[in-house]
């Protein structure tokens, strides 16, 4: 059996193409590695992005593993200079995205220039690719919310792409049972983050 636990990112700096962790990001990704040290993790695959290889990183120096990237767990298929990132906690509680946050209107952070169709293609064929390597065993894979949004959909037959707001460095948990049967877990485990703020 397989168990993969998707892990969006931590908080990256915001405005530029490509960018690092902030030291926010750091410190949230410091206390996932600390939440999941109990949990022996066998393999770690991320996006080739620098704030999911930086995050990926900090998870996998504990149990001295290196992290593989990979271009298929890359957000939206798009390259890395193609997009600038903005973080909504740096616009305001009155901007139109952060509105459309909390009325749920997550189709609206799809880029229009996105094929979703071939999206949705590339992560279902990267994860099972993901899956055929590693056979058994927890599989740490740190990515973007749109990914893991558009690997989990496809698991449970939702047509948006887009549909939950996964937190940074959250944890959905996916497991493949013997049969081949891919079944969720758990979505958007955010505990240490509580336990970090208190």
């Amino acid at each position: 059996m397989t168990e993969l636990l998707l892990i969006r990112h931590g908080q990256p700096e915001s405005g530029m193409f490509d960018p690092p962790l902030s030291a926010e990001g750091r410190s949230q990704a410091s206390a996932l590695a600390r939440q999941l040290a109990p949990e022996p993790i066998t393999a770690v695959v991320c996006s080739d992005l620098c704030r999911a290889r930086e995050t990926a990183e900090i998870i996998s120096a504990a149990p001295g593993l290196d992290p593989v990237p990979m271009v298929g767990l890359r957000e939206w298929g798009l390259p890395a200079d193609s997009m600038q990132y903005v973080a909504l906690e740096s616009l305001g509680a009155e901007s139109e995205s952060a509105r459309a946050l909390d009325e749920g209107r997550f189709m609206d952070f799809v880029p229009r220039r996105v094929d979703v169709p071939a999206f949705r293609q590339i992560v279902r064929d990267t994860f099972e690719a993901i899956l055929a390597t590693n056979t058994e065993g927890r599989i740490a894979v740190v990515c973007h919310g749109g990914v893991i949004n558009a690997f989990v959909s496809q698991i449970v037959s939702i047509p948006d792409v887009f549909w939950f707001h996964p937190d940074y460095t959250s944890v959905s948990r996916v497991e493949q049972r013997p049969s081949g049967r891919v079944v969720i877990r758990s979505l958007n485990e955010a505990h240490h983050l509580l336990v970090e703020s208190q």
